[in-house]
């Protein structure tokens, strides 16, 4: 049961967050990042699990395709014991994400967990599976928030938030940047931003790092549940879906 909690969560964190980065704050002069693409780069990432230090066989894939103005980012970890799936659509523009709908869903060690998300934009209504409630002005999913993120960054802000809407209701997200450094994983070393979500409960604390050289796709997540259960993931692979301009 430990497990399944400690890989759940996590991996909920993991998905709002997959792309997100700390930028221009800290860069040095002659040193400076470019300005974050005008279109999002199809790509595919996989990664590795480890809780408490122990890798667990979990394999962890993030993808992120592209029909016109619309995208679609899947995120996915699974083993033979456990499943676990994410989904959002949504249209981009000029750094702005429109959610179209959201769903994830979770199933072992005996346990099954789903929500999902359709966005009424011309009712202004956000039909959760669990609560139908009011959209606010710029909303977003748990997965289309980290490519606003990206953007965000790009500017240079060293704090951010966003309003976020959930199965059950809406969520506001709030993070902060940490810095730059280079950071080792199995798919090699990167010059990586840091960035760390705050959290009311005490002890719980998410850090992500994503790699410039990437344009700051995510390369490894911590997250800590409690004093006693520890999470990482870390890439192993990626590549680019179509060729970069």
């Amino acid at each position: 049961m430990a497990n399944h909690t400690v890989i759940l969560r996590p991996l909920r964190l993991l998905s709002g967050l997959l792309l997100l980065a700390s930028q221009s704050l800290f860069a040095q002069p002659g040193n400076r990042p470019a300005p974050f693409p005008v279109a999002l780069q199809p790509a595919e990432a996989e990664y590795r699990v480890v809780v408490n230090g122990i890798p667990l066989g979990l394999n962890a894939t993030i993808r992120l395709t592209q029909e016109d103005q619309d995208y679609r980012l899947h995120f996915r970890i699974e083993n033979r014991l456990f499943q676990h799936e994410e989904v959002a659509t949504f249209r981009w523009h000029d750094c702005t994400a429109r959610p179209h709908h959201y769903r994830h869903a979770s199933a072992g060690f005996g346990l099954r967990r789903e929500g999902e998300i359709v966005f009424d934009w011309q009712d202004r209504e956000a039909q959760g599976s669990k609560a139908i409630y009011p959209l606010v002005d710029e909303a977003l999913d748990a997965l289309s928030v980290a490519m606003v993120a990206r953007c965000n960054m790009a500017k240079g802000d060293a704090e951010f938030s966003y309003p976020v809407a959930e199965p059950d209701g809406m969520a506001h997200y709030q993070y902060r940047s940490l810095g730059v450094e280079n950071l080792e994983t199995p798919a090699g070393d990167w010059n990586a931003a840091s960035i760390e979500r705050d959290y009311p409960e005490r002890g719980k604390r998410s850090r992500f790092w994503a790699a410039r050289e990437l344009d700051y796709f995510m390369v490894r997540m911590d997250h800590q549940e409690n004093l006693f259960v520890r999470g990482r993931i870390e890439l192993t692979s990626f590549r680019y879906l179509t060729v970069p301009p």
